[in-house]
C-alpha cells in the first residue's frame, strides 16, 4: 500500500538536505510492507529548497515536488494532500515537518498503528512516552496547550489528548471525505477542523506517544494569533454542529407561541382546559413539522426514504403522539390536583397556561428533537454520523 509523506517547506533547504536522506537511507528500509513516497510541499521558497529536492529526485524515483504560492500552512497541505490522493493514488498519507521537530524515526511506529486497525493515527506529545521541548519558555508551552485543551472542553471529547498534533497519518479513503476546499483556516488550526471532521465520522483514532523536539535550525513560527485562530475554529465548528439544534430551538419557540395563543382563545370559547391543551399542541405540531421540513431539516426534503410532505406529516403525527399525550395529561392532572386556576404574584392564571411551559421545555421539545432526527429525518440523521464502511481495494 503506497503511503505518501507530506513535508510542507518554507525556506528549509537546510533541514530538507537533511531530512531526504536520514528518510531515505535510515527510515523507509524499516517499512517493509508498504510503498513510501515523499511529496515535498514547497511555497516557493526563495532559498533553493525546490532547488535541493530536485537534484534529489534524480536519485529518489520515490520523492516528488509540489510548488505553490505562500498562503499559510494548512493551505500548503490541503494542495499536498489532494495531489496525493488524486494524482499519486495515496493508501494513507502523513503530516510531518521537514524541520526535524517530528522524529522520523517514529514513522514505523504510526504505520504499524494503523497496520493494527487504526484510521487516524496521532502523534501524541500528551500521554505517557510524549513530550514536548523542554527549552520552551511558558509562553510557548500555553500557546501549545491552551488551544488542546479548549478544543477538548468544547467538543466535551477528552478522548484525545493531543488535539493540536501536526504529526498524524491518515487514510485516503476518510480524508476524501472530509471538505478540504473550506476548512476554517489555511494556518495550524488547519489540523484541528480535519481532526473533528474525521472524529465526528466515527474512524478508528489511535494517539502513539512522540517527543516533539525543538527545531534543528530556524525558529518556530507559531504564534499568538494562530492561538486566537485555533479558538475560532473551534468555537465555529461547535456552532455548525449544533445548527440544526438551534433551528429547532427557534421553531420551537415559534410553536410554543402558537400553542399559547390557541390554548388561551380555546379556553376563551368556553371548552375544558384539557381539550383547548390538546387543540392547541396539535396545531402547534403542524406548524412546528411545516418550519422544521421546509428549514431545520430542509436538506433532506429530496429523500425518497421519507416520501412526500403529506407523507412525512402522516408520520409526524403518529410519533409525536406521545408529546400531546405528554401535554394533555400534564394539563389534566394539574388541573385536577392544583385547581382552574393558580394565583402568581396576586394575578389568577389559567393552571393550563402555567403548566405547559416546564412541561415543553422540560419533557417535550427533547422528545420532539430525539423524534425528529431518529424517525421523521432518520436518514439526513444517519449520514451525518455514519460513514460508509471502509473498502477493501488497496
Amino acid at each position: 500500500m503506497k503511503i505518501v509523506i507530506i513535508l510542507p517547506t518554507y525556506n528549509e533547504k537546510t533541514n530538507i538536505e537533511k531530512m531526504i536522506p536520514v528518510l531515505e537511507k535510515e527510515v523507509f528500509p524499516q517499512i517493509k510492507n508498504h510503498e513510501m513516497q515523499i511529496l515535498v510541499a514547497d511555497d516557493k521558497s526563495p532559498d533553493g529548497t525546490a532547488d535541493v529536492v530536485r537534484e534529489y529526485m534524480k536519485h529518489y524515483k520515490n520523492l516528488h515536488l509540489l510548488e505553490g504560492n505562500k498562503e499559510g500552512l494548512g493551505a500548503a497541505y490541503v494542495r499536498a494532500m489532494r495531489y496525493a490522493m488524486d494524482e499519486m493514488d495515496a493508501y494513507a498519507v502523513l503530516e510531518f515537518d521537514a524541520d526535524f521537530q517530528h522524529d522520523p524515526q517514529d514513522i514505523p511506529r504510526l504505520i504499524k498503528a494503523m497496520d493494527e486497525g487504526a484510521d487516524y493515527v496521532i502523534g501524541s506529545r500528551y500521554i505517557p512516552g510524549g513530550a514536548i521541548p523542554k527549552e520552551w519558555g511558558f509562553h510557548r508551552k500555553l500557546i501549545s496547550r491552551v488551544g488542546g485543551l479548549f478544543a477538548q472542553i468544547v467538543w466535551m471529547n477528552f478522548s484525545i489528548h493531543d488535539m493540536t498534533a501536526g504529526y498524524k497519518l491518515t487514510k485516503s479513503e476518510y480524508l476524501k471525505k472530509v471538505d478540504l476546499e473550506h476548512l476554517y483556516s489555511k494556518y495550524y488550526a488547519y489540523k484541528m477542523h480535519i481532526l473533528h471532521d474525521l472524529v465526528k465520522m466515527g474512524v478508528k483514532v489511535k494517539e502513539v506517544p512522540v517527543i516533539f523536539y525543538e527545531r534543528k535550525a530556524g525558529s518556530s513560527k507559531i504564534t499568538r494569533k494562530d492561538l486566537f485562530d485555533s479558538l475560532y475554529v473551534v468555537l465555529r465548528l461547535f456552532i455548525d454542529d449544533r445548527k440544526r439544534f438551534i433551528k429547532f430551538l427557534f421553531v420551537g419557540g415559534t410553536g410554543f407561541i402558537i400553542q399559547y395563543a390557541i390554548t388561551y382563545f380555546c379556553i376563551m370559547l368556553g371548552l375544558q382546559q384539557f381539550v383547548a391543551a390538546m387543540i392547541a399542541a396539535e396545531t402547534a405540531i403542524l406548524c412546528n413539522f411545516t418550519l422544521n421540513n421546509m428549514w431545520t431539516f430542509g436538506d433532506t426534503k429530496g429523500s425518497k426514504h421519507h416520501g412526500g410532505f403529506f407523507a412525512r406529516m402522516l408520520k409526524f403525527n403518529v410519533a409525536s403522539l406521545a408529546s400531546i399525550f405528554i401535554q394533555g395529561v400534564a394539563v389534566y392532572l394539574a388541573v385536577m390536583f392544583l385547581g382552574e386556576q393558580l394565583v402568581i404574584m396576586g394575578h389568577a392564571i389559567h393552571t393550563s397556561l402555567v403548566i405547559l411551559f416546564p412541561t415543553i421545555v422540560l419533557l417535550v421539545l427533547p422528545l420532539n428533537y430525539i423524534i425528529y432526527n431518529r424517525v421523521i429525518w432518520k436518514t439526513q440523521h444517519l449520514k451525518n454520523k455514519k460513514i460508509e464502511e471502509p473498502s477493501n481495494e488497496k
